[in-house]
């Protein structure tokens, strides 16, 4: 068993947002070894077909299932939202976790009054996959969803404590909050970047929940129970797989992870 322990955890996501889940990893589980990929040079997902989607997320699958992987953690909510089946299928014995199962449950358990907010990519709100986990796991919840299309681009412009973000997040959270809700999930990875910004804007009595923060204790809680859990008597290594290097990919990344990312690797499909 130990030896599967020191397998790697495979992370991915269709650019760059992903590595916030990676950076969650590293602090909550900071022995477990870690692949990430992120397919950068068909990014973004959001505005391709269903079955393109479902199609590139299980070549990303193969691919990392050939790498030896112990866990598979999907970190994008596009991916999440339409092709989790598509991964689960091809994964067979090996646990799949998502950033939507993962930031839903968590949801549910925060929220006091049942009235919960989401903001996420057009693409994911329009999926409503955040919505049918919630009320799978409770029917009386209300969810209240809002699409925050600006979100991403400021983010990685480097705007996270810009005015302009401040307005824009004032603005697209207006209807969110007139409906009282108690807790706001934030469905994509861009978002975390900008928590203590949203935080203000909503105030205090507002609980968010950081999908790439649950989906690392639920990775934590998941190697447990299956005994999988890296021993931790070889330093953990961290890996980075791309589709394309653009010019900005190491900028963006490293203010993602809140570190160095050191080699980048590009495969050519």
């Amino acid at each position: 068993m130990s030896d599967i322990g020191k397998l790697p955890i495979g992370v991915f996501d269709s650019g760059v947002g992903g590595l916030t889940v990676v950076r969650a990893l590293m602090e909550r589980l900071p022995l477990e070894n870690i692949i990430y990929f992120g397919d950068t040079a068909r990014v973004p997902y959001g505005v391709k077909s269903v079955a393109t989607i479902e199609h590139f997320t299980g070549q990303i699958t193969d691919h990392l299932l050939n790498q030896g992987v112990k866990m598979l953690i999907i970190a994008c909510n596009t991916m999440a939202a339409v092709a989790s089946g598509v991964v689960r299928q091809k994964a067979g014995a090996v646990p799949v976790l998502d950033v939507i199962e993962a930031g839903a449950g968590a949801a549910v358990v925060e929220s006091r009054t049942r009235a919960i907010g989401v903001i996420a990519t057009p693409t994911t709100i329009n999926s409503n996959a955040y919505a049918r986990r919630m009320h799978a796991l409770d029917p009386q919840v209300r969810v209240y969803s809002q699409a925050c299309p600006l979100f991403v681009p400021l983010v990685e412009e480097g705007w996270l404590e810009h005015e302009v973000t401040r307005l824009t997040a004032q603005e697209y959270l207006k209807p969110v909050l007139a409906e009282n809700v108690d807790t706001l999930v934030l469905g994509c990875t861009h978002y975390p970047l900008i928590k203590p910004l949203l935080q203000a804007v909503v105030g205090s009595s507002v609980r968010l929940v950081d999908s790439a923060i649950t989906v690392a204790e639920q990775a934590a809680r998941t190697l447990n129970e299956l005994g999988i859990a890296n021993p931790g008597d070889t330093l953990s290594t961290y890996r980075y797989t791309v589709t394309d290097i653009p010019l900005r990919f190491q900028t963006i990344g490293e203010r993602f992870l809140g570190r160095s990312l050191g080699i980048v690797e590009k495969l050519d499909w």
